[in-house]
């Protein structure tokens, strides 16, 4: 066989592998479940997962400045950041005449990222440049609560920003805000053997609630109270299954296992959610008393 007609018949085959491909991937292509964000590796939601989701914690620093429209970063450490210190740390290092090589490849790596961050524009950021690196934000946040679901700090991080009018991006922000908190729920709740993922599904009750309690101000509510207690019943359970979980975790000593700053950090936050529910419930009966006496004019 010639290589002329060995070259043909490949590329007959390649072409023809080209064009089967084309139709078998149009319907892929088109199938909403298959579009992005995929799940690569079965990362979301698995133990991986969860070690990135608290790494996570630590990049998404950004918040808006909302007297310069840009962004910029800033650290929980207060109000001078990690590199800041770094570069303290380093100029007085720096002062003798011989610096060592890491010292300046040090000084060097600080500058750089420093440089990076800051704004050298005169002008303030526009409308557009404003809404891309709020979406920016929002999808950093959501493929961080994609990661663990449970997690405390990043759920509220999302619901926060879907539920600020000035920070989210899209329409419907309350409805948005709601549907992430019903499906962080349901999540926890299919969650074992730990008793923080109650309290995540605890604190997602509460911002469901509180949704609730400011539509009351609108002039037309969209919520009555039977939601509400509805959503002050599953508060309850929540509540209910942490401190079962919790009891079976001081038996078999897993609280020990935590550091002592995590385990207080998880108190305050239990001790915070039965002071919500008690104020929620105490909101609640005001609404139903409202309405009755309403009804009854």
């Amino acid at each position: 066989m010639s290589r002329i007609l060995t070259h043909a018949i490949s590329a007959g085959l390649i072409g023809t592998g080209v064009f089967a491909w084309a139709l078998a991937g149009r319907p892929l292509i088109t199938n909403p479940e298959l579009k992005a964000p995929l799940n690569p590796l079965g990362i979301n939601g698995s133990p991986y997962g969860q070690v990135f989701a608290l790494a996570m914690q630590g990049p998404i620093e950004t918040y808006f400045d909302n007297r310069t429209g840009g962004m910029a970063h800033e650290h929980e450490e207060g109000e001078g950041s990690d590199h800041d210190h770094e570069a303290e740390t380093v100029n007085n290092n720096t002062s003798n005449t011989h610096h060592s090589l890491d010292v300046r490849f040090q000084h060097l790596l600080t500058s750089m990222n420093q440089a990076c961050e800051a704004r050298t524009n005169p002008r303030s950021s526009s409308k557009a440049q404003e809404l891309y690196m709020r979406r920016q934000v929002e999808d950093k946040l959501r493929f961080a609560y994609q990661l663990d679901p449970s997690n405390y700090n990043n759920y509220n991080s999302l619901h926060f920003f879907l539920s600020e009018p000035s920070l989210g991006t899209r329409p419907e922000l309350s409805s948005t805000a709601q549907k992430l908190a019903d499906d962080t729920i349901q999540y926890c709740f299919k969650q074992q053997n730990d008793p923080r993922p109650n309290l995540t599904a605890a604190g997602a009750c509460t911002n469901v609630l509180q949704l609730m309690f400011a539509d009351q101000e609108s002039p037309s509510p969209k919520f009555d109270t039977t939601q509400m207690r509805s959503y002050l019943n599953i508060l309850n359970q929540c509540i209910t299954r942490y401190e079962a979980e919790a009891r079976v975790w001081d038996q078999t000593k897993n609280w020990e296992l935590l550091s002592p700053a995590v385990v207080q950090e998880w108190t305050d936050r239990y001790d915070f959610v039965r002071k919500i529910r008690d104020a929620s419930e105490q909101a609640i009966r005001i609404f139903e008393s409202k309405h009755n006496t309403q009804a009854s004019n």
